[in-house]
């Protein structure tokens, strides 16, 4: 049962790349799958399996073929950590679910500090302004900003609010398929930073690709732990 299956990192790693790279005319040459396993009647889906052994590339392939979400470089680093973690506290494969649940819970739930209401975009002179609606500690706040786009006016509302930290990196990406609506939903990837906190990515899905990303940037800022509380402290 196990032919055609790879655990190790360095084998996922290459046979990810390997189904990038391969065309569907082209003679069949991906690392580590001598053959084909459609031609012998088995699945993709259980060529790359994970567990304590497996790396960022086989997380990162399951990520995009079964959820399809398409992880920057440095958050497939991250995010292999939190899996690995799992896997070396509970034992065992983790399933394709199981990965997204792990997902889910850390990025797109990643806690209550801050919660993402609404946001209403306005023009401010040469900028753009928001009005944020989120939940701080359980409060409810209107916040506004202006800025060079929505994420920079959203970063500038929060720090009205006295949560400082700041924005490393962004990406975007479609999701596909679509989402169970049938609708075409976005993902978001921000990468932050904040002062004695060290760095991480925040994640947000949503069929707007603007509140995608305020979601995402929420997301970065409550798992590094940043509140109003600290910068009052």
């Amino acid at each position: 049962d196990l032919v055609f299956t790879a655990f190790a990192g360095s084998h996922q790693d290459a046979i990810k790349k390997g189904f990038a790279a391969q065309k569907a005319d082209e003679t069949w040459s991906v690392p580590y799958l001598p053959i084909d396993p459609a031609d012998v009647g088995r699945s993709y889906d259980s060529v790359i399996r994970v567990n304590s052994q497996s790396g960022k590339g086989g997380i990162a392939y399951l990520m995009e073929t079964e959820h399809g979400i398409v992880m920057p470089r440095r958050l497939q680093v991250e995010f292999s950590g939190v899996v690995q973690r799992h896997t070396d506290t509970h034992g065992g494969e983790v399933s394709a679910d199981d990965i997204w649940n792990l997902f889910a819970r850390t990025y797109l739930d990643a806690g209550d500090c801050i919660r993402y209401r609404e946001h209403h975009l306005f023009e401010h002179g040469q900028q753009q302004g928001i009005r944020l609606t989120v939940d701080i500690g359980g409060t409810t706040h209107v916040l506004s900003g202006e800025g060079n786009g929505p994420i920079n006016a959203a970063m500038h509302a929060l720090q009205r609010a006295g949560i400082h930290a700041q924005v490393r990196s962004y990406e975007e990406r479609s999701m596909v398929p679509m989402g169970e609506d049938g609708n075409a939903r976005a993902c978001a990837f921000i990468e932050m930073a904040a002062s004695g906190r060290g760095e991480c990515y925040g994640a947000g899905i949503d069929g707007n690709i603007v509140t995608a990303s305020i979601k995402a940037l929420i997301s970065g800022i409550n798992r590094l732990g940043v509140s109003a509380i600290d910068a009052a402290a």
